[in-house]
């Protein structure tokens, strides 16, 4: 098994990276796959993947990665006390990005040859998240993927709780989605068929009445449709032309961004713990540990750089000095060693007292 990735060791640690990372080591685990970098432009990573026992191969376009608001609010939850819409919207991000994770790992089942897009914000006269594109067998698929929880029930086009509460109509987003993508596909003479699907991927979701003629996947029908779909045909150049121009389309840095508020004064400071997340940890020999609940142990290095990460998400106009970080670390780390260990690992700018890194 070979990983061939051209990416220097001096690289700057990135939050977003560990998802990545954890994503490659699963699949060299799972999948005994060989994995070959093919672009890496913008933080949109392009992936081909070889089961040598199966022999079957799949491209990811564009791989999925964590909401920058819903890390602001993993970040913030640790360091201040969130008000109940916080709360909320909070737990919304994470149960959707739980449910597009979810998915995800069906598809991992998938035969054949394929192509995937994940997690797409298109414009075509209005702005859309694509959850998943698929394009395989001389299609392409659209799915807009639900996290639910509960029991809910269709009635007359629209989806109530069993408490007789309507929510948002899901099949509207899915179509109004699959609206701006078909107008996409004309703009740029995309000519291959586009299916769309609303899939409710939590087993702990049930819906009656559903309607069998809308494209609606239940939770216990993901892994019949994944099945069915045929597992020899080849990509044709049509499908990877097509997967390139979708994914030229994406708006990695939209004019808008969702983002709570903040304040730097308001957040505690300290080294929150690895593991729990919990504040009360304490530095121990050459490593921080958490005397909350867990126990955990971190080494010291590890930690200044995963609160740099944490740090420079947060507060990205300001500069990181050696002082601002001793304050952020709650003066758990001496200046130092966070000098040291910042100028092993970033690039310092000025001189002396005037010195930070990026």
């Amino acid at each position: 098994m070979v990983l061939k990735a051209g990416l220097s060791t001096k690289m700057k640690p990135k939050i977003i990276n560990l998802e990545l990372r954890k994503w490659v080591s699963t699949k060299i685990l799972n999948e005994r796959a060989e994995l070959k970098l093919i672009n890496w432009f913008d933080q949109i990573y392009v992936y081909i993947c070889y089961n040598m026992e199966k022999r079957r191969s799949f491209m990811v376009a564009k791989q999925r990665k964590k909401p920058d608001e819903l890390i602001a609010y993993e970040l913030l939850s640790k360091r201040k006390q969130l008000n109940e819409e916080e709360k909320n919207r909070y737990r919304s991000l994470a149960r959707g990005f739980e449910g597009e994770v979810m998915f995800d790992t069906y598809l991992d089942k998938l035969a054949g040859e394929h192509i995937i897009l994940k997690d797409l914000l298109i414009h075509h006269s209005k702005y859309c998240q694509m959850d998943t594109i698929l394009l395989k067998n001389g299609k392409v698929f659209l799915f807009e993927i639900k996290n639910f929880n509960g029991e809910f029930y269709w009635h007359d086009d629209k989806l109530f709780m069993v408490n007789q509460v309507e929510i948002d109509n899901p099949i509207a987003q899915r179509d109004r989605a699959h609206s701006i993508l078909r107008r996409l596909f004309q703009s740029l003479e995309i000519r291959l068929p586009l299916i769309s699907y609303l899939i409710f991927v939590n087993p702990e979701c049930t819906i009656f009445q559903a309607p069998q003629d809308k494209h609606i996947i239940l939770p216990t029908q993901i892994n019949p449709f994944i099945r069915q779909f045929p597992n020899t045909a080849n990509l044709t150049s049509q499908e990877k032309q097509a997967s390139e121009k979708i994914n030229v389309s994406h708006i990695e840095h939209p004019p808008f961004k969702q983002f709570p508020e903040y304040q730097y004064d308001e957040l505690e400071k300290g080294i929150p713990c690895y593991k729990c997340g919990g504040m009360s940890t304490h530095p121990k020999k050459q490593g921080i540990e958490c005397r909350m609940c867990c126990g955990h142990v971190e080494k010291g290095k590890e930690a200044i750089l995963r609160i740099s990460d944490e740090y420079h998400f947060l507060f990205p106009k300001r500069k990181i000095t050696s002082s601002s970080f001793f304050k952020w670390s709650g003066r758990m780390v001496s200046k130092r060693r966070i000098f040291r260990i910042l100028q092993q690992y970033y690039e310092k700018k000025g001189e002396h007292r005037w010195n930070y890194f990026e």
